[in-house]
């Protein structure tokens, strides 16, 4: 196995004073981030909203025109509002839950369910090494798996902490492979995983 790279969580803790320059974003980028509750008040465009209930409706046309909608989000915004996709605010609570306890555990444990990305092993817990558009680090350690197609799945690595954590996955799987079309699934089980295996952004 490859050289455990340091976690940004184990940075954020020991007690530096500032971020280390490679993860500092160059002075042009920072100058044109705008505050984002500023931003919000300003008229303008705004996130889309995706109706889901149109995905299963009868007529092809209304089908065929959320698949649009979600493929525009998709490739002009990387981000939408879903309504109407059926899933319990409980469940959605629980999936939440579940991502949250996992990087909440110490650093010690969470290196159980290490990648090792030099030997092509990509699902697990690690750090964001590889360098972004404006050549710096990106300051957040991160848990990815393989959900769908299901032979892709490595349980192995998914964590054993919360110990309902496979349920709750598994059965916000079984309800979006019931309710949403095969070639949706993909698509909607990418959201599942932002929700839960997020990566974690650590404050001094």
């Amino acid at each position: 196995m490859g050289t455990v790279a340091q976690r940004v969580e184990s940075l954020a803790l020991s007690g530096i004073s500032s971020i280390p320059k490679e993860y500092v974003r160059p002075k042009e980028e920072l100058t044109n981030i705008g505050n984002i509750f500023d931003e919000e008040k300003k008229e303008g465009p705004q996130v889309p909203t995706i109706d889901l209930k149109e995905i299963n409706s009868s007529d092809e046309l209304v089908r065929g025109k959320c698949r649009e909608k979600l493929k525009k989000a998709a490739e002009e915004w990387g981000v939408m509002h879903l309504v109407n996709h059926g899933i319990s605010d409980d469940l959605i609570n629980r999936l939440k839950k579940a991502g949250e306890t996992f990087f909440e555990l110490p650093v010690e444990e969470k290196e159980k369910y290490a990648n090792d990305q030099s030997s092509g092993k990509i699902q697990g817990y690690g750090s964001k090494l590889a360098n972004n558009a404006s050549g710096q680090l990106e300051w957040e350690d991160y848990f990815f798996h393989c959900i769908f197609p299901e032979d892709k799945r490595d349980l192995s690595i998914w964590p054993k902490t919360p110990a309902d954590y496979t349920l709750v996955i598994s059965s916000v799987y079984t309800f979006s492979s019931h309710h949403f079309p095969i070639h949706f699934l993909v698509f909607f089980i990418h959201l599942i995983v932002v929700l839960t295996q997020r990566s974690q952004f650590y404050d001094f």
